[in-house]
């Protein structure tokens, strides 16, 4: 299996009204059938042999016009689709033949698509369609689909949702959770809100079509296109980045995938007996590192950027894909876009036969310049994903260290916070994605007897700490209203009751929405959150130590003008902090001569404070009070 190397050849198919291009790339395979439908109720089926060259392409062409015709191959005597379908029929059953130029929504060609490279000024919102507007609370006609999701205007007792909450959030990009073709769902409309008819969609099928049940009219190959470009022109428009989850480390089927029956055990990395590595948890993992794999991965990526725009990828167990396809990948996907945005999880979810030094885990990503989860931030501020275990924001001081170097973005900022990543730029930072429980329940299961204020201002520490902290903050969609999955720890294949975000939490929890669209305020506001080198870091942030015994992290950053204070109280009482002492720190730590400081409040307990400039008086003997389990940002002048 090792043998066979990587052809330049485009594979799929090429249309035009003269005639269509059949490929198929196979040489294990010496007769492989081209069957045409005519529609997908269709039985009557036309068969042409394919003719195979010495590459090991079959290969077909056919005179005439076949726009909207249906496809598939027979290898071995069984009808698969083609990988590289580009388009489809309900449920995945055909693939389809199509004009993409039929695709493009009116204004596609001449959109303008947000360039440069945002780096650490993204805030990146992690949302699945259908529970973005899914629930009746959305005030959405189109609940659930792609073009719900960009309805503008829409309300729930006077309170923005959909996309004009994001544009009163203030997020930047928005990361959809797949949106290629997977298996799991019944693509027919009438079952789409059946509570048993939902799953994440970590269960590829075809990675180069749009998924059907997001579409208005799914059984139309051209349709499902269509509305997805219209949903990523429209948040183009809306100033929008679009981030697109991928899952190139596993396929839902195994061993009757349509890759293993077209070439059997190549695409996949298998063990003794041919049993297949199972790395993904999901039964098999893709052999990333062989040359047609890691081709057919590239061209879906490059497809997906010159097809759809796409801005970036976040790439599902990234440590299962070998780090050279992850490097071609990002120099291929660079040329056509250089401000490209590149992320991924750096662990995979078993034990895998990739060789070690191939695997793609933390500290291998500074070379390409891309980005990880930063899952030792994630659990130093709130403990394990959905166990017991407690973080800072619980009142746990071990977690200090963990948190401060995430706070520095994970860079090696000195021996005692020593990160893995060479720029903060490298670092996602997050409290949970949808994987696990979400933060809110995790904190009610840590504390299950605690006020509901108190629940609320833990919450509001660990957003705190997260947008404050160098790097790219990442959340989850309701998180900003407090969004609760009802204490369930994965929710991939759960009822849409379960999963839909109830938008009336926005009006229960608006004081705490409010804050929450404050930080993104202010991380926007003060660009000292968001520094771009080590160098930088190194030298303007500066830790301010209390007793190692207390629960608190406080650290200044330089301005043009001044200085920012930051303070996390992760304690269960409110602290003070002595203006002297301020003084003293910033003399000490930056080589000034200051005999006194004007102190601005910038953000409390409650969210940004005024215009954030103006200055407490300044008495000698002032103290700052910063309540139990919150954070202040002041200016120091």
């Amino acid at each position: 299996m090792e043998g066979f190397i990587q052809i330049d050849k485009k594979l799929g198919t090429i249309y035009t009204k003269e005639n269509t291009i059949f490929r198929l790339w196979s040489p294990l395979r010496d007769e492989i059938y081209l069957v045409i439908y005519s529609d997908q109720n269709c039985i009557h089926r036309e068969t042409y042999p394919m003719k195979k060259g010495k590459d090991g392409v079959h290969e077909l062409t056919l005179k005439g016009d076949y726009k909207g015709y249906l496809y598939n191959y027979i290898v071995d005597g069984i009808e698969v689709t083609d990988p590289y379908s580009i388009a489809s029929s309900l449920n995945s059953r055909h693939s389809a033949i199509i004009d993409l130029r039929d695709t493009d929504p009116v204004g596609w060609n001449s959109h303008i698509v947000p360039k440069g490279n945002n780096n650490c000024d993204a805030i990146i919102y992690e949302a699945h369609i259908k529970d973005f507007t899914g629930s009746p609370t959305s005030g959405v006609e189109n609940r659930g689909k792609y073009l719900g999701f960009i309805e503008k205007s829409t309300e729930y007792n006077g309170l923005k949702t959909g996309l004009s909450h994001l544009k009163e959030l203030g997020v930047t990009h928005i990361h959809l959770m797949p949106i290629y073709d997977f298996t799991t769902v019944n693509e027919e409309s009438r079952d789409f809100y059946r509570d048993d008819n939902y799953n994440w969609g970590y269960d590829p099928e075809l990675y180069n079509v749009p998924e059907g049940s997001y579409a208005t009219i799914p059984e139309d190959p051209v349709n499902r296109i269509r509305e997805l470009k219209k949903l990523i022109m429209t948040l183009h428009d809306e100033g929008f980045k679009l981030i697109m989850d991928v899952v190139y480390n596993h396929t839902y089927k195994g061993y009757d995938s349509n890759l293993n029956i077209i070439m059997p055990n190549y695409y996949y990395r298998t063990k003794g007996l041919g049993r297949f590595s199972n790395g993904s948890g999901c039964g098999n993992e893709l052999a990333t590192e062989r040359p047609m794999v890691r081709k057919f991965i590239i061209d879906s990526l490059l497809y997906w950027i010159e097809e759809y725009k796409i801005d970036g990828f976040r790439f599902d167990l990234m440590g299962l894909i070998d780090i050279d396809t992850i490097e071609e990948a990002i120099i291929e996907m660079r040329n056509i876009r250089p401000d490209i945005l590149i992320y991924g999880e750096p662990w995979t979810g078993g034990s895998t036969i990739l060789a070690r030094e191939k695997m793609l885990m933390k500290g291998m990503q500074s070379k390409s310049s891309f980005a990880l989860f930063n899952d030792n931030f994630r659990d130093s501020i709130k403990g394990d994903n959905n166990g017991m275990g407690i973080g800072f924001i619980q009142g746990n001081t071990k977690s200090k260290l963990g948190v401060e170097t995430g706070i520095v973005g994970s860079i090696q900022y000195d021996s005692s916070h020593m990160g893995f990543a060479q720029k903060p730029q490298e670092s996602i930072n997050y409290v949970n994605s949808h994987d696990d429980l979400i933060i809110y329940d995790k904190i009610k299961k840590i504390f299950p007897h605690m006020a509901e204020d108190d629940i609320e201002r833990v919450n509001r520490l660990a957003f705190s700490i997260l947008f404050t902290s160098q790097g790219i903050p990442f959340f989850h969609s309701g998180n900003e209203f407090l969004r609760t999955k009802g204490m369930l720890t994965n929710t991939y294949n759960s009822p849409l009751s379960i999963n839909a975000i109830d938008w009336s939490l926005k009006e229960k929890n608006l004081k705490f929405y409010n804050y929450f669209r404050d930080l993104i305020e202010l991380r926007k506001r003060y660009k000292e959150f968001r520094l771009k080198t080590q160098d930088e870091i190194q030298n303007r942030l500066r830790f301010f130590y209390y007793p190692h015994e207390k629960n608190i992290i406080a650290y200044t950053i330089s301005m043009d003008r001044g200085y920012l204070l930051i303070v996390h109280n992760g304690e269960f009482y409110s602290i003070y902090m002595d203006k002297g002492d301020i003084l003293g720190h910033l003399n000490n730590c930056y080589g000034i001569l200051k005999k006194d400081i004007d102190i601005s409040p910038i953000l409390d307990i409650n969210g940004l404070v005024g215009d954030g400039f103006h200055a407490i008086p300044s008495i000698g003997d002032m103290t700052l009070k910063i309540p139990y389990f919150s954070t202040a940002v002041y200016r120091l002048m």
